[in-house]
C-alpha cells in the first residue's frame, strides 16, 4: 500500500476543487447558456479527471487512466480554460467558434492516439511514484536513456509533440486575456471586484504552466502545488467575479466586456 505522500495529498485537493467548480459552471452554463461557461465547464472537468487519474496511478497501473492523465493535463486543460476566456473577449464573426472547431478536432485526434497508438512501458510504473518522475525516459546530455519511462523520451512521432503547443496557446490566451480584463476594468475605475478575480484567474493560470516548464527543465517539485493552487485560485477569482455584487458604474462610462460577463 503506498504511502500518503505530498503529491497524492495535492491531487486529491485538486480533484475536489475541480469538481466541485466544474459543476457549478456547468450548472451556471445549464441555467444561462454561454459557450465561454462551457468551454470553462469542459476545461475543469478535464482538470478533475487528469488530477483524479494521478491518485489511482498512485494505487495502480492503468494505460487508460495515464492516457487520461497525460491527455487532459499536457494537451487539454489549458486549451479549453484558454478557449472560455476566447469567447469572452472575441464576439465578431466567428473566429472564437473557428478556434473551437479546431480544439475539438486536435482533442478528438489525439485522445485515440495517447490511448492506442502511443506505445507504453507499464514496467516503469511503480506503486505510490510521483508520474512526473516516471512518465518519460531519464536522459543523459549525449541523449544515452538512463532510466526508462513510461513514454519514449522523444516527442518526434508522438502525441508529445502537441504538449508545448497546446499548453502555450492555452496560457496565454487564459491569463492574457484575464490580464487584459483586468486592465479594463481598472481603467475605467469600476468593478474593483472584477479587476481582482481576473489577477486571480491570471496568477492561477500561470501556476500550473510553471510547473510543467520546470517538469521539462527536470525538477517535478512544484507540479503539484502548481495544479492545486492554480486551481483554487482560478476557482476564487471566478467566484469574485460573478458572485461579489458589482459597484454602479458611471453613467457616462460602458461597462466593458470581461471575464465573468
Amino acid at each position: 500500500m503506498p504511502s500518503l505522500s505530498l503529491p497524492l495529498v495535492l491531487s486529491v485537493v485538486s480533484s475536489i476543487v475541480t469538481a466541485i467548480f466544474a459543476f457549478i459552471v456547468l450548472r451556471r452554463w445549464w441555467e444561462k447558456p454561454r459557450p465561454y461557461l462551457l468551454a470553462w465547464g469542459i476545461g475543469l472537468a478535464l482538470y478533475c479527471i487528469g488530477s483524479l487519474s494521478q491518485v489511482v496511478l498512485t494505487f495502480i497501473w492503468s494505460p487508460l487512466f495515464f492516457a487520461l492523465w497525460y491527455w487532459c493535463g499536457a494537451l487539454m486543460v489549458p486549451a479549453w480554460l484558454g478557449q472560455g476566456t476566447i469567447y469572452l473577449l472575441v464576439r465578431r464573426g466567428s473566429i472564437a467558434r473557428n478556434i473551437m472547431m479546431a480544439l475539438i478536432l486536435v482533442g478528438i485526434m489525439t485522445l485515440p492516439w495517447t490511448l492506442f497508438l502511443t506505445p507504453f512501458n507499464a514496467s516503469a510504473w511503480q506503486p505510490g511514484k510521483d508520474m512526473t518522475q516516471i512518465y518519460r525516459d531519464e536522459l543523459a546530455p549525449d541523449g544515452t536513456v538512463i532510466h526508462s519511462g513510461i513514454m519514449a523520451g522523444t516527442a518526434k512521432g508522438t502525441v508529445r509533440f502537441f504538449s508545448p503547443i497546446m499548453n502555450v496557446w492555452g496560457t496565454v490566451a487564459l491569463v492574457g486575456g484575464a490580464i487584459y480584463s483586468a486592465y479594463i476594468f481598472r481603467r475605467k475605475n469600476i468593478m474593483r471586484n472584477r479587476v481582482v478575480g481576473n489577477w486571480l484567474i491570471a496568477f492561477g493560470g500561470l501556476l500550473p504552466a510553471l510547473g510543467g516548464v520546470l517538469i521539462r527543465l527536470g525538477d517535478p517539485s512544484f507540479k503539484y502545488i502548481g495544479e492545486m493552487l492554480g486551481a483554487i485560485l482560478i476557482f476564487w477569482g471566478f467566484w469574485l467575479t460573478t458572485h461579489v455584487p458589482d459597484e454602479e458604474p458611471s453613467p457616462t462610462k460602458p461597462i466593458p466586456q470581461g471575464a465573468g460577463d
